[in-house]
């Protein structure tokens, strides 16, 4: 790992780590600037991608020449003075398959080193899988399951349990040498795909823990997944680009597999959603998932759009625990971290007071799930006030479907969007959101959503001072009665203002009629 002078970081100060992350890869050489505040959220300030292909330049007896490796250091030296110009602190640069695969591999990260002034880190294939793992679990919740990384050269895979690794293994191949190997002109025949189909599933049944653990879904990293991720949207129309946390079944994948070998490169150019400079390893690289998917027995693809660098961000955050024990729960307290501190405050009074007003209702059913979507939407819906405090509302329901938070599904991040919004009396019909995206709402959805912006209102509206006049709710329902007792340290003329007029849509949609109490505090 770098770490810049001082002179060359005047802002660094400012900010808990800003560090850029350098992932010398098979297929590409990336480089990502993040920024972490001392809430614990991170943002990205740039990032850079120059193909490279150097899995495709090894030569025969597996040493990658003079020529290829100096092509590398003009393209390193650009990014050290990317991290420069944006404050980083640190560098940290890790060198993945090409080059640990490569029989002169400790030439070749030598000269780059002396090149570039540099400390790379030539990462074995179990701690790229490691570090994948880091950036998979951290920004999706899911407990279990296999996670697949095909890079250009190398192909890493993990079983983990109960958020924790459990094995790795990184096979030597992906998506570029194998497309060497087996593409040939880019013409995929019937026996060039199964003959890369038979290999892979050879070198996979050499590990047996891969294929005793079905039912799992499989998480993808990497362009190959991220590729068929967004071709499937576009097939179907989705509404939401956004491929993190994507979901396809078995089939979608297949619709792909017997479309794409059978093109050639000009044609694949014209698919909706491929980026043209994957046209000629999309189809090894999907084999390759797509026999592994197979051979695992696992249920269904996810598409995960952060991996190895994110891993590697992750632990020079917090060397100490880089796993989040829960996702959801570190993105909101980020979240809320960076809120000034009146409305630090606020939110979480309205997030108390809209829990004691649902658990009230006593409504059945999917409670936990409901009460998942309230706190979200409680703690989000003045999202909107980065942009500008006027017309908020408007703001939250863009950046809440346009940079959603991690540990949500693509429907949940719709309808805490939209509960949020209603929470700020806007109307479902003439949401745009409601529109936009409902080809990923179910029926029942409305009415959960107007159910629940009904008491995220009542519960913003208790506070609407953001001073906490409001310092006591008790709630309860008998039948269609519903008694709310409060107790206040002042008048509240707002608080009560605004509960009068929030409590005609609450009562509408519960079907409950509220009689309301209040005591000063001390009495």
């Amino acid at each position: 790992m770098t770490t810049l002078p001082e002179t060359t970081r005047p802002e660094a100060v400012q900010t808990s780590l800003r560090a850029g992350i350098i992932d010398i890869g098979s297929n590409s050489i990336r480089l990502v600037v993040y920024e972490s505040d001392s809430g614990g959220s991170y943002r990205v300030l740039t990032e850079s991608r120059e193909a490279a292909r150097l899995s495709a330049l090894v030569t025969a007896d597996g040493i990658m020449p003079s020529p290829a490796i100096h092509s590398v250091v003009p393209v390193l030296r650009q990014f050290i003075e990317i991290c420069e110009a944006y404050g980083a602190t640190q560098i940290r640069a890790v060198a993945t398959a090409a080059i640990r695969n490569a029989s002169n591999s400790g030439q070749i990260i030598e000269i780059l080193n002396r090149e570039t002034g540099l400390d790379i880190e030539l990462l074995p294939g179990e701690m790229e899988g490691h570090y994948g793992f880091i950036g998979v679990v951290n920004k999706i919740d899911i407990a279990e399951g296999f996670i697949i990384d095909i890079g250009g050269g190398s192909t890493e895979i993990t079983l983990f349990k109960e958020r924790r690794r459990v094995s790795s293994f990184s096979f030597p191949f992906g998506a570029v040498n194998m497309n060497v190997r087996f593409g040939g002109s880019g013409n995929w025949t019937e026996e060039r795909v199964s003959e890369l189909e038979n290999f892979v599933l050879a070198e996979a049944q050499k590990h047996p823990w891969m294929s005793e653990h079905p039912g799992l879904d499989l998480v993808g990293l990497g362009g190959t997944i991220r590729g068929l991720g967004k071709m499937d949207q576009r097939r179907r129309n989705y509404s939401l680009p956004y491929t993190h946390n994507y979901v396809m079944q078995g089939e979608d994948v297949d619709y792909f597999y017997h479309s794409l070998p059978g093109m050639d490169n000009n044609r694949r150019k014209r698919v909706p959603g491929l980026s043209k400079s994957r046209v000629d390893i999309i189809v090894p690289g999907m084999i390759i998932l797509r026999t592994l998917f197979r051979h695992m027995k696992a249920a269904r693809y996810v598409v995960s759009a952060t991996g190895l660098r994110e891993g590697l961000f992750f632990e020079l955050l917090r060397p100490e625990q880089a796993v989040h024990e829960n996702v959801l729960e570190f993105e909101l307290r980020a979240l809320l971290a960076n809120a000034p501190k009146p409305r630090q405050l606020h939110l979480r009074q309205t997030e108390r007071f809209a829990r004691i007003l649902y658990e009230a209702l006593s409504e059945g059913g999917e409670n936990e799930w409901n009460r998942k979507l309230l706190r979200v939407a409680a703690w989000t819906y003045q999202t909107g006030t980065e942009i500008s405090y006027i017309d908020y509302e408007e703001h939250t329901q863009y950046l809440l479907t346009k940079r959603p938070l991690a540990g949500l599904t693509h429907r949940e991040i719709i309808l805490t969007a939209l509960i949020a919004g209603l929470a700020a009396k806007f109307k479902w019909r003439k949401s745009a959101t409601a529109q936009t995206y409902k080809d990923i709402l179910l029926p029942k959805d409305e009415e959960r959503t107007r159910r629940l912006g009904a008491v995220l209102q009542m519960a913003a509206a208790l506070d609407s001072s953001e001073t906490q006049a409001v310092t006591d709710l008790k709630a309860k329902r008998s039948g269609d009665h519903f008694e709310m007792e409060l107790t206040c340290r002042t008048e509240a003329f707002m608080e009560i203002r605004d509960l009068k007029l929030a409590s005609k849509e609450f009562e509408k949609e519960w079907n409950v009629r509220i009689e309301l109490k209040i005591r000063s505090a001390g009495k």
